[in-house]
């Protein structure tokens, strides 16, 4: 499917999409209730864990999806790996060295290790598997620009240079060398991710696509796949030949997929799910109330934010961008529909690591300062400055994945749109539909929920670089790829913060996307549950740092 661009188009007139009847809703949760009932009522040392979605692919290498990266993360080990507070450690790489101009990593790995089919695992599988994920060959996604920061990433994604001479070598069967264009005080923490992982070239060039079926996968993490029933489940049981396998305390892992948050809080309250992903914020109240112990509410390094498609004539005119980010009321959305303590954003760099002062990510720096009324007056002008009338009024399509959260925002911010003179269509479809949806470019506006991996400022500018996979909507500005370029060649922390600001500074100025409002993880974690952490530097809670109790006293 080709990227969306300009007319011809057909015009229609649009219309906001009705509530669903409430008889229906009640028997689609009651059905989707039924249907993930036989693959969540077991106990003991499975940690039942409820997700939104399932798993576009289980190849680090091609996948996009959250509920994906949760369940690789569980099957792969990378040269380090995530501690229970999101921090790296050591992994299969038992300890690594840097060198003075912070450009090469040198990793030597532990040994003994293995697949879980018994085959040894040496550090020219690791350079095979990140040589395949920078070949443009294997169609990786969004996590592949981090090989931009590796020796000629840049020119193998483009195509001009072989995948073999990427900056990562094996010296011998125990040391992996990975040189840098530059120093990234970050990198450890991207090492941590599966994408890093050696993934079994053995297994993938015999079955090819095919590798990920569960009859054929092979791993080298503290889990390996059991089952994958698609809408339901993927079940994992422990790998028996991890080099850690008598720290997991987990006999295994069923991910849920619940698409319904009000399916997942009923499945979690019924004891059928040990933690649930988010749930609908009307609910935040009575748990509260009810469960206080295993609500569990926590700062993350999210944005949510609404993507332009810069394709598209009129999303190239900063007018047009700045009055439809204007119009939009941060405060309302948090207080009174999300209502989680998320905070209105401005910027699309999480407050703990941004440059710019606290003022800028309020709702009143979002919009100037100016109030409701003015909001929208400041909106109306920019738009008949850009030649839009009551006669010929902005006409823009938002795209949502199905949820009643996301559902209610896009209601609400149509509804702040159509007030000032744009007229609005809405369209939800379920995860993965979006997600293709935007890397085809086949959209006008879409939601995005964008995360930083790691807690620096370049891991969400990466949303917006020129020739990322993860740039969904295409945007460019020269002064912004200068800006971050000056930025990642300078070693003082103090001048590359006064860069990383001027960069943020340029996306306020663009309105390059719409932040929505920086993200508050919301999860129920039942009280069997031991080793959870509540304040991590990543979105991901491994599942070989956890434990069940047998048994729990009250509520």
């Amino acid at each position: 499917m080709s990227p969306r661009r300009d007319p011809p188009r057909v015009t229609l007139k649009f219309r906001l999409a009705p509530w669903p009847r409430a008889a229906l809703w009640g028997r689609a949760v009651l059905a989707a209730a039924l249907m993930l009932q036989a693959s969540v009522t077991q106990a003991g040392g499975v940690l039942r864990t409820g997700h939104p979605g399932e798993p576009d692919s289980l190849d680090p290498h091609t996948s996009v999806s959250a509920p994906a990266l949760i369940v690789q993360n569980d099957l792969f080990e990378s040269l380090l790996t995530l501690d229970a507070r999101g921090r790296p450690v050591p992994g299969a790489a038992l300890r690594y060295t840097v060198s003075a101009d912070g450009r090469v990593y040198t990793f030597t790995l532990r040994e003994g290790l293995t697949y879980s089919d018994g085959r040894a695992i040496s550090a020219a599988d690791f350079v095979w598997s990140i040589r395949r994920l920078a070949d443009p060959a294997t169609a990786s996604t969004g996590l592949a620009a981090w090989i931009d920061l590796l020796e000629n990433g840049r020119a193998i994604l483009r195509g001009e240079s072989s995948p073999n001479s990427l900056g990562v070598e094996a010296p011998d069967e125990r040391t992996v060398r990975i040189r840098l264009t530059r120093a990234a005080p970050w990198f450890p923490a991207i090492v941590a991710f599966p994408v890093f992982a050696p993934l079994p070239r053995h297994v993938i060039e015999r079955y090819g696509r095919a590798w990920t079926r569960p009859e054929n996968m092979v791993v080298n993490g503290p889990f390996m796949i059991q089952s994958w029933t698609p809408g339901q489940a993927v079940r994992v049981v422990k790998n028996s030949r991890f080099h850690a396998a008598a720290s997991v305390r987990l006999d295994g892992v069923e991910y849920v997929s619940v698409s319904d948050q009000n399916t997942g809080v009923r499945l979690f309250l019924d004891g059928r799910l040990d933690t649930v992903t988010n749930f609908p914020p009307e609910k935040l109240d009575d748990l509260r109330r009810s469960r206080p112990r295993e609500l569990r509410l926590a700062p993350s390094l999210g944005v949510t934010a609404y993507v332009f498609n810069h394709r598209l004539t009129k999303f190239r005119d900063p007018r047009v961008r700045e009055a439809l980010s204007i119009a939009i009321d941060r405060q309302m959305l948090t207080t009174k529909i999300v209502r989680a303590g998320d905070q209105p954003a401005l910027g699309i760099v999480a407050p703990s690591i941004s440059a710019l002062p606290a003022s800028g990510t309020t709702n009143g720096g979002a919009n100037g300062g100016l109030r409701r009324t003015a909001q929208l007056e400041r909106a109306r002008t920019l738009l008949r400055a850009a030649g839009y009338t009551t006669a010929r009024p902005l006409e823009v399509e938002l795209l949502y994945h199905t949820s009643e959260e996301h559902k209610k925002v896009a209601v609400a911010v149509a509804a702040m749109w159509q007030a000032a003179g744009v007229r609005v269509a809405l369209r939800n479809a379920e995860r993965q539909v979006v997600e293709a949806a935007s890397r085809q470019g086949d959209f006008e506006i879409v939601r995005a929920a964008w995360f930083s991996p790691y807690p620096d400022a370049s891991g969400f500018f990466a949303y917006l670089r020129q020739g990322s996979p993860s740039n969904a909507g295409a945007y460019e500005n020269p002064q912004f790829e200068d800006t971050l370029e000056r930025s990642a060649r300078i070693v003082d922390p103090a001048e590359r913060r006064r860069l990383q600001r001027a960069a943020e500074e340029i996306l306020q100025r663009d309105h390059a996307a719409i932040p929505l409002y920086h993200i508050v993880s919301r999860r129920l974690v039942s009280q069997r549950v031991i080793g959870w952490q509540d304040e991590s530097l990543s979105a991901i809670r491994p599942a070989r740092w956890l434990d069940l109790r047998t048994s729990v006293e009250g509520k």
